[in-house]
């Protein structure tokens, strides 16, 4: 996501908890031409890198252990504005009924959109995108599920 985006000409920070993860992100950069892209190490759940606050947040099939709902939700609230948006894409693991409900906590309502993939293969393919929403402190309370193949 962070190389479609600096292709694309954002302005991003990117973070990851993996200790490889920067190493990646800057052998990808010099692959693909881009510009360096900053990085932080961040632990979900552990002392704040100073990587600061920020009004969009993107992250990629996040939620693949029992604790992630927690520590992202905890996480978002640490470094997302008052005014934010959260886009994820989620896999269906089975642990994003508990993040919406912390993200709801914070004031977000969310918009999800089920994708399909065609074709049949690989059986079962498709996932959600779900975007999270908060307009200030004492926003959110909607859900909207929407589909599309």
């Amino acid at each position: 996501a962070s190389l479609v985006l600096r292709r694309r000409g954002a302005d991003i920070t990117a973070s990851d908890h993996h200790p490889l993860a920067g190493a990646f992100l800057r052998h990808n950069t010099d692959l693909n031409r881009l510009a360096p892209i900053p990085f932080f190490q961040a632990s979900w759940g552990g002392p704040d890198p100073g990587i600061g606050r920020f009004d969009l947040l993107i992250g990629a099939d996040v939620l693949y252990e029992f604790e992630h709902p927690r520590l992202l939700a905890d996480f978002l609230a640490r470094h997302a504005n008052p005014t934010a948006q959260f886009v994820m894409t989620d896999a269906g693991r089975g642990h994003c009924g508990r993040f919406s409900a912390r993200m709801q906590e914070q004031g977000y309502t969310r918009v999800e959109r089920r994708i399909q993939f065609g074709g049949g293969w690989p059986p079962g393919a498709g996932g959600r995108i779900l975007t999270y929403d908060r307009t200030g402190p004492a926003g959110g309370g909607r859900f909207q599920v929407e589909t599309s193949t």
